[in-house]
């Protein structure tokens, strides 16, 4: 279905009708842009809307602009044109293939215009589009050809841009390697995502980089690659704290206290669990929560069940509190084993000498699941 589009004395029937008119007119590459625009398969949207006539009427205008400016070499008008087209498809109809290849015609006028300021932006709207389009190795190279041209110019702002853009799109590919299982690529990539963090001075960036390397080592699972990881949560730990982000500084903690059980050093696991919960007191409910389990499970396994009973109950009565089931269940048979492990001395002796005696108890006891399941 065609809408009807009216401008200065003359009805557009047809999307064709603004093809046609355009090369009357003489303007050649308008005519080929718009062919593009107004014959393309609905698949190379990649689910954006496409432009109807009334606005393509507008799009048509700012091509022939574009055109007129580049026959009278000024490249600064045929760059504003340009700038105009791509922000419309990018922002606006969500057409990021389109919108990058207008960035690329900006491209070339700032090229032309010498408007290294300009050329820059282009260049990272580039990236961003084909970020969108998920063409990350485009983006990446687009990035990197950035940085070179903003370290030419001394311009230390656009660097800091470039930095934090390679450094966002080495992070999706590392996530996306890591899915598929390439763990040691992976790794590659956050120590590059590292690196990029570092040059563009951004402490959040910083310690998100470190705590992510961490992960990369701690899942590839070796004692080095245990260390590995610990030596890269230790100054993501330093930063969050020094920027007083409480939510770093529990994931840290947490991610600390599971690498150093997993090297066997339980008293520094346990140091940090403890000072996990000290965080998390003035946090959310679930990082509390997931604070005394841990604490509670390895008291647990150390023997040491007068202290951890006590984590194990403040755990079941904040599962309780966020009313997940699943996670009650939880709580509940951990609590259940911590206590089952407490009172099993005394049980044995009293099978040991007595098992008459605890045979007869059992048989006469009433069914304690009425009484007390609703409380643990």
């Amino acid at each position: 279905t065609f809408h009807i589009g009216h401008r200065t004395g003359h009805i557009y029937m047809d999307k064709k009708a603004l093809c046609v008119d355009a090369l009357v007119a003489g303007s050649v590459q308008t005519f080929v842009d718009l062919f593009h625009l107004t014959h393309r398969e609905a698949s190379s949207l990649d689910g954006a809307a496409d432009a109807e006539v009334p606005e393509l009427e507008a799009v048509k205008a700012r091509l022939e602009e574009a055109e007129l400016a580049r026959r009278r070499r000024d490249m600064a008008a045929a760059l504003r044109a340009y700038q105009v087209l791509a922000s419309f498809f990018g922002a606006e109809v969500g057409d990021h293939r389109t919108a990058v290849y207008f960035w690329e015609k900006c491209a070339e006028a700032a090229g032309e215009a010498d408007d290294a300021s300009a050329l820059m932006a282009a260049i990272r709207a580039q990236g961003v589009g084909h970020e969108a389009l998920g063409q990350y190795d485009s983006a990446l190279s687009l990035y990197q050809n950035l940085q070179w041209l903003a370290a030419e110019a001394s311009d230390a702002g656009q660097q800091a841009v470039a930095w934090s853009h390679l450094h966002v799109v080495n992070a999706t590919l590392a996530t996306i390697a890591a899915t598929n299982g390439d763990l040691h690529g992976a790794l590659a990539l956050r120590q590059t995502c590292l690196r990029a963090a570092e040059a563009a001075g951004d402490a959040a960036v910083l310690a998100s980089a470190h705590y992510e390397l961490g992960k990369a080592h701690e899942a590839l699972g070796e004692e080095a690659h245990l260390l590995a990881a610990v030596a890269q949560y230790e100054p993501c730990l330093a930063i969050a704290t020094t920027r007083g982000d409480g939510v770093m500084q529990g994931k840290t903690c947490f991610a600390l206290a599971q690498t150093h059980q997993r090297l066997g050093a339980v008293e520094r696991s346990e140091g940090y669990l403890e000072r996990f919960l000290e965080v998390a007191q003035s946090g959310e409910l679930r990082a509390q929560a997931a604070a005394r389990c841990s604490l509670g499970v390895l008291l647990n396994a150390q023997g040491d069940f007068a202290r951890a009973i006590p984590h194990l109950e403040a755990f079941f009565h904040l599962a309780r509190s966020l009313d997940d089931r699943a996670l009650l269940d939880q709580a509940r048979t951990f609590l259940g084993i911590a206590k089952g492990n407490a009172h099993l001395p005394a049980y044995a002796k009293l099978a040991g000498s007595d098992l008459p005696g605890l045979l007869a108890w059992k048989n006469e006891r009433p069914c304690p699941l009425g009484d007390c399941r609703d409380e643990y």
